[in-house]
């Protein structure tokens, strides 16, 4: 019995990375996505974030038995309590972490080994939209 060993890039299954585009390569329509989250309105500037069900690669994910639940609020600056990141620091993690993602997979790919990956992403926002003025 021959044992396959999968090849790690950056810890990134490059066998399985590499099935991945093939099969898009394929087959277009499994590149489509679809990610859905539900937000409640808790208080002030208070709310809360489900995220569990996708649709992906031609069908919808079952992975997740339980939610990911994050918390968003304003800074006591602007009239929250700090129970979470704002609306512009979530942008931010999202924006990195997509960032973050797409570089390492793409590293992978090509067989470069990353030691390490950081970097600041800044988010400007003015606050007449945002209090209608």
């Amino acid at each position: 019995m021959t044992t396959q060993i999968s090849t790690q890039v950056n810890g990134v299954n490059v066998d399985q990375l590499v099935a991945t585009v093939n099969a898009i390569k394929d087959n277009p329509e499994l590149a489509r996505f679809q990610f859905r989250a539900r937000t409640e309105w808790l208080d002030g500037g208070h709310s809360r974030t489900t995220i569990k069900e996708f649709y992906g690669a031609g069908q919808e994910d079952t992975s997740r038995s339980t939610p990911f639940s994050l918390e968003g609020d304003e800074p006591p600056v602007l009239l929250g309590n700090n129970a979470g990141p704002n609306a512009v620091e979530a942008v931010l993690h999202a924006l990195a972490s997509c960032l973050s993602v797409g570089f390492i997979y793409n590293a992978a790919a090509q067989g470069i080994k990353v030691d390490s990956l950081d970097f600041d992403l800044e988010g400007d926002l003015d606050l007449h939209a945002f209090l209608g003025l």
